[in-house]
């Protein structure tokens, strides 16, 4: 059974001020869905080595706003170009409103050296988390960017957080089964299966080279996994779409899926979205022997 180990991504403060960012050990599998070391950081803690810097000038909901990326090393903010694709991008860039509402995933262009731009429009004001995501001379690394406030109008969401193994989204359903319980520490089964609205099973064609992207957010941010398949290349199979997820820290995480129906028609850089929200438990105590 293949194993997905995603970066284990901490609180803030966990990484040292003065260090490199500490790899996740390698190995044969893919890590995170990547096919190189995984190293993730704060960007604003950065001393030393590579790092991806955002600027933002001032966000409103519903005005586009340019989203300012700077690839480069420290110390001396040195630009630096030479990314390489992962998953058909050069960056990944991810982001969610602090109640997990709001989820985007886009691709900045480059514009200069180490210099890259997206727009964007918010549609509620409030605090935004945002991650980017780069391949480095074989070494995939995730940034965790400084909380990004829109000003206006917070219009809370409306969501529930009740936990469902089916969803509706734009006329299809989205089945989610894992392992049960999930738990922190081990290897968790998490699989999806798509049907239509009479009932047919729908196979997924490819989105930025894999049937589906998933990504995974603990409800205080704390934890940010980006996760691809255990198959990465996009089959006519009717097997679930199957990830393999170890979950660093116990609660409640919520899962974005991001998908393209086969025959579907999308804009080419379009998916749907899928969004559930799962538990995840401490292992419990192994049970001590009598006597002892």
């Amino acid at each position: 059974m293949r194993k997905c180990l995603l970066a284990l991504l901490l609180l803030p403060g966990w990484s040292g001020l003065a260090q490199d960012p500490q790899p996740v050990p390698p190995g044969t599998e893919a890590i995170c869905g990547f096919t190189s070391n995984y190293r993730y950081w704060d960007a604003d803690k950065v001393r030393q080595g590579l790092s991806v810097d955002m600027f933002v000038g001032g966000a409103q909901p519903g005005q586009p706003v340019n989203l300012r990326f700077y690839v480069n090393r420290k110390p001396g903010d040195v630009p630096v170009d030479g990314l390489q694709v992962e998953h058909e991008r050069l960056i990944h860039v991810i982001g969610v409103r602090d109640d997990l509402s709001g989820f985007f995933h886009i691709h900045p262009l480059r514009n200069g050296p180490g210099s890259w731009l997206v727009t964007h429009t918010f549609t509620n004001g409030g605090n935004y988390k945002i991650w980017s995501d780069v391949k480095y001379q074989e070494v995939s690394y995730g940034f965790a960017q400084p909380l990004l406030t829109v000003s206006g109008k917070i219009n809370p969401s409306n969501e529930t957080r009740d936990i469902k193994e089916r969803v509706i989204t734009s006329g299809y359903e989205i089945k989610l089964t894992h392992s049960n319980p999930l738990l922190v520490g081990k290897t968790n089964r998490l699989e999806f299966v798509i049907h239509d609205a009479s009932g047919s099973q729908v196979l997924t064609e490819n989105f930025l080279g894999a049937p589906m992207h998933l990504v995974l957010i603990k409800d205080d941010l704390s934890v940010y996994l980006h996760a691809h398949p255990e198959h990465r290349e996009v089959v006519d199979s009717p097997d679930p779409i199957r990830f393999f997820e170890l979950f660093p820290r116990p609660g409640t995480y919520k899962l974005f899926a991001q998908f393209r129906p086969k025959k579907c028609n999308l804009p080419l850089d379009d998916a749907l979205l899928a969004e559930f929200y799962v538990k995840v438990e401490t292992p419990a105590a192994p049970a001590q022997s009598a006597g002892k």
